[in-house]
């Protein structure tokens, strides 16, 4: 079958083109050599031009033979031949499409010289194919660095205009490929020297130099491009992402406050300027360039979004609403929008309208979370039943993310239910879903809460079969076996697992602090449990950090560690159980 396809897909092609025959084409520049003829035999790589003068006005017999050999000999699997056909149909024809499919065979051999030449014809088929010319670029530099290729990347510059594109950042795109930076560099400066005029250069430079965290020629880059061009404002940008590269945010945001002043309404060096008010904590001033910038992109979404989420911080729940709304009627960022008017709707106590906002969220970031919160109110209003109905009607709208939805359930029957409710929800949920790995990740967890430690090993360890690199896995089975049994050495392998796959991660450092506390190595518990407290100032790593303190004698710097988490949360049981366990 494939075979009749591709014979009447040829015999298509072949008509449509002597249905074309009287249709002129583009000439070509003559050629010193002698066409591929119709008539049997293996055709040669060293191709020919038709006649003395090399011109083509229609399509001819070898027109279409050429093209149609190519593409029997490209099936065939025979590149070489087909380059070859290619190349003359291009040649004979002016078709630039041709030309193009010439040079791709060429890479697709990984002979360069052939794709040069093909390439070189494709340009001056098509002299305004931005991609011909990069190409042609790209492939002179890999054969020589030296290569001429200055009056190409001016073409590119020319080309890019005309899409409204910066043609230097494009240029720069095609030599990145083949030379090293200070090369590049060279180049692109002999390029922007071609363009005095255009500050798209220098500000092309300066993007190569933060490319390559040069920052001190990328700053230098940037003061040139200020100095040389001081009304164009994407100069002052660029030299305020330097200085934010090199760390320095006070200079930056001082540097952006005056190019702000300098250009009012430039949109781009307003928004990166409250970006860093937002950063430096400032939210009214960030708030008030927000608004400024909503003036100005009256279609745009981004300073909507910013004013609202900087309302809501600074307590400003109506404004917040408006914000959101507007991005509700822009149709932009509409999933993020409607997750915080439900979130606004939920502080006012409006459960109803919370929920009807949730319900709109219906993919991106929020989306779990939205889905969470439906449950928890609809329960909260004494519809459990209710709750648990709506969840079974998204399992069976939403196959595949059954998975999700059981995950919910099982919150809403943690706070609704009893424990045999939920492990038979588990048992019916992994039943219907064997294997799945956030499942039994979910149930073996919810096991060690219940004691059932012979739950929780059957089911991180089938997790950790499915999936060995599982650090999460492998840190729950391992604190758990440090923390309610006694075999701490298994525990302390599967930890040491865990912490070669995750080294930053604060939990799995506080779970090998608390497993050699177990162990009886105190110190070593102390650095690790300190480590993670510093990553994760968490009540439960400042429990095990306090109370192995305690036991080693420090117990005025245990106090200080858990009145310091009891200041930020007076209710914290993971504090107060040790506290009271060692009756402080």
């Amino acid at each position: 079958m494939r075979q009749l396809l591709q014979r009447v897909l040829i015999l298509t092609f072949f008509w449509s083109l002597v249905g074309c025959q009287s249709v002129p084409v583009k000439t070509v520049p003559a050629t010193t050599a002698a066409p591929l003829s119709s008539e049997p035999g293996e055709p040669s790589v060293e191709i020919k031009s038709p006649d003395s003068s090399g011109r083509a006005t229609e399509l001819t017999k070898d027109i279409v033979f050429n093209l149609l050999a190519g593409e029997v000999a490209a099936q065939r699997g025979a590149l070489s031949e087909a380059y070859a056909y290619q190349l003359q149909a291009a040649r004979l024809s002016g078709d630039a499409r041709s030309a193009e499919r010439a040079t791709r065979l060429a890479l697709h051999m990984d002979k360069d010289d052939l794709a040069v030449r093909a390439a070189s014809l494709w340009v001056d088929l098509a002299p305004e194919d931005l991609t011909a010319r990069q190409l042609v670029v790209v492939l002179m530099l890999r054969q020589n660095e030296e290569a001429p290729v200055l009056e190409h990347l001016k073409a590119i510059v020319q080309i890019s205009e005309n899409k409204d594109e910066n043609g230097f950042l494009n240029a720069m795109a095609a030599i990145n490929r083949e030379l090293k930076r200070d090369t590049v560099r060279k180049l692109m400066r002999k390029l922007v020297l071609a363009f005095p005029d255009d500050p798209r250069g220098g500000y092309a430079l300066a993007i190569a130099a933060l490319v390559d965290k040069d920052f001190a020629a990328a700053e230098q880059e940037a003061d040139r491009l200020v100095a040389a061009h001081p009304d164009w404002p994407k100069g002052y940008l660029v030299l305020g992402r330097v200085y934010l590269a090199q760390g320095d945010k006070a200079q930056a945001k001082t540097f952006l406050a005056d190019a702000v002043s300098r250009f009012p309404e430039d949109p781009l060096l307003i928004s990166a300027y409250a970006r860093l008010l937002v950063d430096a904590k400032e939210l009214q001033p960030a708030y008030e360039q927000f608004l400024k910038l909503e003036e100005i992109e009256q279609e745009g979404d981004s300073a909507s979004y910013w004013l609202g989420l900087i309302a809501l911080e600074l307590g400003k729940d109506e404004a917040a609403r408006e914000h959101f709304l507007r991005l509700i009627s822009l149709n932009k960022r509409a999933d993020v929008a409607a997750y915080y008017l439900g979130r606004i709707a939920e502080n006012r106590a409006q459960p109803k309208q919370a929920i009807e906002w949730y319900q709109r969220v219906e993919s991106g970031e929020f989306n779990d979370e939205a889905q969470v919160r439906i449950v928890r109110l609809m329960a909260s209003e004494g519809a459990v039943g209710e709750a648990l109905d709506w969840l079974q009607r998204k399992r069976i709208q939403y196959p595949d993310q059954a998975a999700r939805f059981y995950l919910i359930e099982v919150e809403l029957l943690r706070d609704h239910g009893t424990p045999e409710q939920v492990m038979a929800l588990f048992d019916t949920a992994i039943g219907a879903m064997p294997g799945n790995n956030d499942l039994l990740y979910a149930r073996g967890l919810y096991a060690a809460t219940q004691k059932r430690v012979d739950i929780l090993e059957r089911d991180l360890l089938q997790v950790i079969n499915n999936d060995p690199k599982h650090a999460d896995a492998l840190n729950a089975l391992g604190y758990t076996l440090a923390d309610q049994t006694n075999r701490h050495q298994e525990a302390l392998d599967y930890i040491r697992r865990a912490l070669a796959l995750k080294p930053d991660s604060a939990a799995i450092m506080d779970s090998m602090g608390w497993v050699l506390f177990r162990l009886g190595r105190y110190q070593e518990a102390i650095g690790y449990l300190r480590q993670a407290f510093d990553k994760l100032p968490d009540p439960e790593i400042a429990a095990h950090l306090g109370e192995v303190l305690w036991v080693t004698g420090e117990q005025q710097q245990a106090r200080q560690v858990w009145q310091g988490i009891l200041e930020e949360s007076p209710e914290s049981e993971h504090v107060l159980e040790v506290m009271r366990r060692l009756k402080i």
